[in-house]
């Protein structure tokens, strides 16, 4: 049957509007469980999400931990998922994963190395420059593309100058904008070697906030001179290389003297604009003035930055017309009654392209620039082998050896010695640690139990702790090792060892923060060495300097957790932890460099 020009314009129409669409099916419920209550996980392309794919003509989907089990699993999964483009006539999908290492990643550790961390890699720099960029990212790239990946959410170049920057803090490399340039260019070479397409983020900068987008709407008052000379240096430096990124991430941020545009919210209030809403910051500023050509994707629409301020329709619609090529996340479909209200937003996005309220030219660039990439980036090339043959490769190579000596060797390239008041290497054989749950414990004594026999060694965890708890006596220890989170970490990073009760009724930080000030006053004044271990961002160090004998940055803090022989009971091990008892044993140097300033 021949098309009319009518309706063939409507396909062409659909068809630009899916392909700036990535949706994620993080969790799925048929029976109609509320959106915001369903939590049974998607681990299989279900025919929900197959239908909106064919018919939306979409673009792309990110996964989360929730849909990652093990290889097998991922390898089937991403593999319906570009099989049925193929089948549906459509170009192959992005298919996206936030895999920055360290604090972010969403592989399982027994799939991938997780790796310690930006902000370690930039405490390696000085003796090392971007060896350690180049090496982890590449690592991370080789083992996402074995599971059928082809873009990673990655790196994050946020020059981290604000110590209480509640989400970036160690996922930055650092506070000096020229390094952190440099290790952010360094790792989008390394993960596009392996077509792994890029996307650089937060542009314009999330460095310097006290709020969390996920939660509200940060703000940066910066000075011309300071954004064009710190947030925009590594975007601006990344764009300049052979290699430049093939996405960029916007931020759901204000800068005012970037867009002083408001709007008015859906609380009825005049809102300055946020980038990922802004023309001047996309259009007019990473487009034109800064000559970036690659794919504007935004963060999350569904984060409160976007979605406390703007609808789920104006939202797609202001950020495309700002500038954006793909809408992350615009609506989360979690049971049938969202399916509808999808296809319900999705006729008015449509609408507003056949209308013009969404700008047809910036469409059409923006659809070609997609189209584009995926073809520079062979999407269709994981297909090309039947998918035994893919199972049977990633399950052969995951987890890649040479990474977790990578992770080794950037765990104790990055260990760092902030100040020593003749107390390290420790001396004697009974020590009194205090770790931040169970699951660190258990890293700490088996790590030390591993290099020397007959330590007598006794552990407490943080989450057992009250104002009230007892200092744990350190009338026969030869030394004191405490050990802390900041910011304080979730139940999801406390690696299973500890349950919700426990994590619901631990102490609040400052709760946690006197009492270990206070116990290391204790063995200050009763001569028993203290060492404090700043296990991820850095600063909380300045806040012990008087009380603490020694003080260690490791910028990394992850486990992973495993059964033991038999199932009978969990262990667990983690690189920072061997890295952190080599050092304060004295069995190897600890040669890092911290990249932000501790006062």
């Amino acid at each position: 049957m021949l098309l009319t020009a009518s309706c063939a314009a409507k396909q062409s129409t659909s068809f630009m509007l899916g392909q700036k669409l990535m949706l994620d099916m993080r969790f799925y419920c048929a029976d109609g469980t509320p959106a915001q209550t369903c939590k049974t996980p998607v681990t299989t392309l279900l025919p929900e999400f197959a239908g909106i794919i064919r018919q939306g003509n979409i673009g792309g989907v990110i996964l989360f931990a929730e849909n990652l089990a093990d290889t097998r699993q991922i390898v089937e999964l991403n593999y319906a998922i570009q099989q049925l483009a193929k089948e549906a006539g459509l170009p192959p999908l992005f298919i996206a994963i936030d895999q920055e290492g360290g604090r972010v990643a969403r592989l399982p550790d027994e799939v991938a190395t997780r790796f310690v961390g930006n902000m370690a890699i930039g405490a390696t720099y000085p003796r090392h420059h971007t060896a350690f960029a180049e090496k982890v990212n590449q690592g991370i790239a080789k083992g996402v593309r074995l599971l059928g990946f082809n873009v990673n959410f990655a790196p994050t170049v946020d020059v981290n100058v604000n110590p209480e920057n509640p989400v970036i803090n160690v996922r930055s490399y650092g506070e000096d904008p020229t390094m952190v340039a440099e290790l952010g260019s360094a790792a989008v070479a390394a993960l596009q070697s392996e077509n792994i397409l890029s996307a650089l983020k937060h542009f314009p900068g999330h460095g310097d906030t006290h709020t969390d987008s996920h939660t509200g709407l940060p703000r940066v008052e910066h000075d011309l001179a300071t954004i064009e000379s710190v947030d925009l240096k590594p975007f601006t430096h990344a764009i300049s290389q052979a290699s430049p990124p093939a996405m960029i991430m916007t931020a759901h941020i204000q800068y005012p003297l970037l867009d002083d545009t408001r709007f008015t919210a859906l609380d009825g209030q005049p809102t300055l604009v946020p980038a990922t809403l802004s023309h001047k910051i996309l259009t007019g500023l990473l487009r034109q003035k800064m000559g970036y050509e690659g794919i504007i994707v935004t963060d999350a629409l569904d984060m409160a930055g976007i979605a406390h301020y703007v609808d789920h329709k104006n939202a797609v619609i202001r950020t495309f017309n700002a500038g954006a090529d793909i809408a992350l996340m615009p609506y989360a479909v979690r049971n049938p009654q969202s399916i509808n209200a999808f296809w319900e937003l999705y006729a008015q996005w449509e609408n507003a392209l056949v209308s013009g309220e969404i700008d047809p030219d910036m469409t059409k660039a923006s659809v070609a620039r997609i189209i584009a990439a995926k073809a520079d980036f062979a999407l269709d090339e994981f297909t090309r082998q039947s998918l035994p043959e893919r199972v049977a490769a990633a399950s052969k190579a995951l987890p890649v050896k040479a990474n977790q000596e990578t992770e080794q060797a950037l765990a104790e390239a990055a260990l760092t010695q902030v100040y020593n008041h003749d107390v390290l290497p420790l001396a004697g054989s009974r020590y009194v640690l205090v770790m931040p749950d169970d699951a660190r414990c258990e890293a700490m004594v088996g790590a030390l139990g591993r290099l020397q026999a007959q330590l007598e060694l006794n552990c407490l965890a943080l989450t057992a702790i009250t104002a009230d708890t007892p200092f744990p006596s350190l009338s026969n220890a030869d030394a004191l090792i405490v050990a802390d989170i900041t910011p304080q970490h979730s139940l999801a990073e406390m690696g299973g060892m500890a349950d919700l009760s426990v994590w619901r009724n631990k102490p609040d930080k400052a709760t946690q923060s006197l009492w270990l000030y206070n116990l290391l006053s204790e063995s200050h004044k009763s001569q028993v060495p203290g060492v404090f271990v700043a296990l991820r961002a850095p600063y909380n160090i300045a806040r012990y300097r008087d009380v603490a004998d020694a003080a260690i940055a490791t910028f990394g803090y992850n486990v992973t957790v495993t059964p033991a022989a038999g199932g009978e009971s969990q262990q667990a091990r983690g690189a920072v932890f061997d890295a952190l008892a080599r050092g304060l044993l004295g069995q190897t140097a600890m040669p890092g460099k911290s990249p932000v300033t501790i006062e």
